[in-house]
This record gives C-alpha cells, sequence and structure tokens, in this order.
C-alpha cells in the first residue's frame, strides 16, 4: 500500500515473500513528545513457540504546543512519519495497527462474578458465561471494553482451585479485572489512524504493555507497581499473585518539569528541555550551588540569564514528587493488597531523569529499579530505552498471545493468562 503526505507521494518498500508460518504485526505508540512505530516478524519457532523479529522501528518527534485543528494535523504528520520510517526499515507495507490507548483515558474496574452450575460441574462455558457477565457489569455504558483478567476463582466458597474446569460444585465465583476506555476517544483514534489510510486492528491499554516489556514474572507475582512518565502524563499498572489488578493514568508528566522550567527561568520550551536532560537532577549534589546554567531569555535577543544547578534541582524536585504523589493516591487502597507491594519499576522517558529512581524510592516507600524493555530479537540497541516501553510490549504480547492472526494483519489479544483461561477472550471479543 502507498501512502501520500503533503510533501508527495512515498515510494512503496521492496517486499519480500514470508513463509506460511510468518506474520506481521505493527504497533503504535502516539505520545506527547514522540509517536513511535514497531513493526515485527512473528515466526514459529519449534523449540520456543512464537517468537519475535523486529524487522522495522519509526520514531517522529510530535510536539504538543499546538491547539485545535492544527494539534491534529501535527500528530496526523507525526503518525505518517513514524509509521512510513518503519515500512521503509521493514522493507514492508502494513494496513493494520495495534493501538496503545494511554492510561488516563482507561476505566478499570475489580469485581466477583457468582454463577450457579447447572450441571454440578464446572464447564468451559461456565467460565465463558462468567467472565462475559462480568465485562457488561464492569464496562460502563460510554466505554468500550479492551482486556479482561480473570485473577481468581471460588468454588462454593473455596479458593485456590487454580483451573475449576472438570471440578464438581454448585457455585462458580470469578475474581476478574475489566479494562475500558471512553468510545469517543477510541473513536476519535481510529478516525485519525484511518486518515493516515490504516485502520486500527485492536487497541490495547499503555500501561499493561509497558508492563509486558519491563516487568520480570517474579515481581508480578510477589506485587510490583510500575510507573511509566511520558511527557503529559504518567501511566502505572500494579501486579499481584501474577494478575493485573489496577491500571490507569495521571495527567502529570516529564514536559510538566520542562514547563516549570522554562517559566521559572524564562527560557524557551526547547531550551528548557535541553536543560534538563543534560543537567537537571532531582538530586542536589556537592557543589551545584556553584555550577551554573545558562538561560537564553525568551523574547530578549542576546540576553542571558544564569542560574545553579542546585536551583534547577529545586524546581525539578516538587514536580516530581507530585508525580509520584498523584500515583500514591491512585493505587489500590485495599489493605492487605496494599502492604504486599514492595517494589517499584520506572519506566518512559522520565525515569531517566538522574534521581527519579531515589524519589520514588522516598515518596513511595518500595524498593525502585529503572525497566528497559526486554531485548526482542533484531531490535536496534536505541529502542532499548525506557521511552519504547510500550511499543515494546505490545510487539511482545502478540508473539506471547499465540492467537490466531490473518496474514499481515495487526491482531492482539487480551493481555496474557493462566491455561484456565483457554479460549475465554476469543469468545469475548466475539460477543463485545
Amino acid at each position: 500500500m502507498t501512502r501520500r503526505t503533503k510533501q508527495g507521494a512515498t515510494p512503496k518498500p521492496k517486499t519480500r515473500k514470508r513463509r506460511k508460518d510468518e506474520t506481521l504485526a505493527a504497533a503504535l505508540d502516539i505520545g506527547a513528545s514522540k509517536v513511535s512505530c514497531f513493526i515485527a516478524r512473528i515466526n514459529e519457532e519449534d523449540d520456543h513457540g512464537l517468537m519475535a523479529e523486529i524487522v522495522g522501528v519509526g520514531c517522529y518527534g510530535a510536539p504538543d504546543r499546538t491547539r485545535g485543528a492544527a494539534a491534529v494535523e501535527a500528530v496526523e504528520t507525526a503518525v505518517r512519519g513514524a509509521v512510513e520510517a518503519a515500512e521503509r526499515m521493514a522493507g514492508e507495507n502494513i494496513g493494520r495497527l495495534i493501538v496503545a490507548v494511554p492510561g488516563k483515558h482507561l476505566r478499570a474496574r475489580r469485581i466477583g462474578v457468582d454463577l450457579e452450575i447447572a450441571g454440578g460441574v464446572v464447564a468451559q462455558e461456565d467460565v465463558d458465561d462468567s467472565l462475559a457477565e462480568g465485562m457488561k457489569i464492569a464496562t460502563p455504558p460510554d466505554c468500550a471494553p479492551l482486556h479482561a483478567i480473570a485473577a481468581g476463582f471460588k468454588l462454593d466458597g473455596e479458593d485456590g482451585l487454580g483451573d475449576p474446569i472438570g471440578m464438581a460444585g454448585s457455585t462458580l465465583s470469578t475474581q476478574m479485572f475489566a479494562v475500558g476506555a471512553r468510545k469517543s476517544y477510541l473513536d476519535n483514534l481510529a478516525d485519525l489512524i484511518e486518515r493516515c489510510d490504516l485502520k486500527v486492528e485492536e487497541f490495547a491499554a499503555a500501561p499493561y504493555a509497558a508492563a509486558e516489556a519491563v516487568l520480570l514474572e517474579d515481581e508480578k507475582e510477589l506485587g510490583v507497581v510500575m510507573i511509566d512518565i511520558g511527557a503529559a502524563s504518567t501511566d502505572f499498572a500494579v501486579y499481584d499473585n501474577g494478575a493485573l489488578v489496577e491500571c490507569g493514568g495521571v495527567p502529570v508528566g516529564a514536559g510538566h518539569i520542562t514547563r516549570d522550567i522554562a517559566q521559572i527561568f524564562g527560557a524557551s520550551l526547547a531550551h528548557a528541555e535541553r536543560v534538563k536532560t543534560l543537567y537537571g537532577s532531582a538530586l542536589m549534589g556537592p557543589g551545584d550551588e556553584h555550577r551554573f546554567v545558562d538561560f537564553p531569555q525568551l523574547g530578549v535577543q542576546g540576553e542571558t540569564a544564569r542560574a545553579s544547578r542546585a536551583d534547577l534541582c529545586e524546581v525539578i524536585l516538587p514536580r516530581l514528587e507530585e508525580i509520584f504523589e498523584l500515583v500514591a493516591g491512585e493505587l489500590p487502597d485495599d489493605g492487605m493488597r496494599r502492604s504486599g507491594l514492595r517494589r517499584i519499576v520506572l519506566t518512559g522517558g522520565g525515569s531517566l531523569l538522574v534521581g527519579a529512581r531515589e524519589v520514588a524510592e522516598r515518596a513511595l516507600m518500595m524498593k525502585t529499579r529503572l525497566g528497559r524493555p526486554a531485548a526482542i530479537a533484531g531490535s536496534p540497541e536505541a529502542v532499548s530505552a525506557p521511552g519504547f516501553a510500550v511499543c515494546a510490549g505490545l510487539v511482545q504480547h502478540y508473539a506471547n498471545s499465540g492467537a490466531e492472526r490473518e496474514t499481515g494483519s495487526a491482531l492482539l489479544q487480551g493481555p496474557k493468562k493462566s491455561s484456565v483461561f483457554g479460549g475465554v477472550e476469543n469468545w469475548l471479543r466475539a460477543k463485545f
């Protein structure tokens, strides 16, 4: 497929013949500061099942300083640029995309569903019906479901069963976590993608995708909070006992730190971002009060203001603390669950700010590490940075899902589940 931008026609990449056991997947992450696109080939390996190989990567800056129609046009240009760059690198054309939905647009709810077992023995249909009923209850009328995750089952009040199928009982209780997003937002996002001559194959929650890329299975089992600091917002995902139990986002990110620097020191946003990247820190070091940074004054030719790195730190620290405090306010307030969370994994571009890990440990009282996307075959070293965690997670989950896909399509199933889930995800997608 050839797309046309405002600058002219984009030549069609040369394509290669694809093996019968090979699927092409494309993932798109639209952020406030950049748009990223990964293209991967999913191959069937005899020993390892489905394996992903990154064959194309595209990244295009998406400044968020415009408003109204200009902002939509800027995002559309960024999407086209990122996708076309990935296509050129891959030598492939894509028509469908897995698209990430930011945490601030998600609506998540944990619920329990009780279902009477008609035959006295739990069948797959009983599990299906239980989850379907839970999705209908959990999803508000103005939202569309994205993921449905079974967190646990009870049979006649007895828990710790694992897979209940085939067990005798009269009442099946399913604890589940449902994630949805506003239909209006998804419709607008789909329209934007279609204007780029592409189609959305599946929407997926960005916090879930980032967690898939950076979290270890032991961390999910023991309890962990993943925090993805983006430019305009910060996403989070909470795992406990191996299952996703909470996700969402707060409307403050690393870009707000940049704006604080620009406003307080009278610099342009571009220069403030550069200073934050090169000299910014949330930790004040020895002698920082004697190390100075120059700020060309916005709108005044030739005039420069000078501030110490200690002054810069005093601007960065409060905003970073605010981000973690806002996330803390969104974490599960269940006393038992909250007491079981002992670890934080930071990712996203904002996590690279010097001192971010230490501030998170102090604000949330949890051990913290920096999370980088797990290596995927063929991926350039540059995309192993935390800022590409969402795209990497979408591709990795696609490879792990093992779902049937159409050749050349990018179909993303719901979150990875234990064997008890079986074909429930396909049933949910067909019905809802």
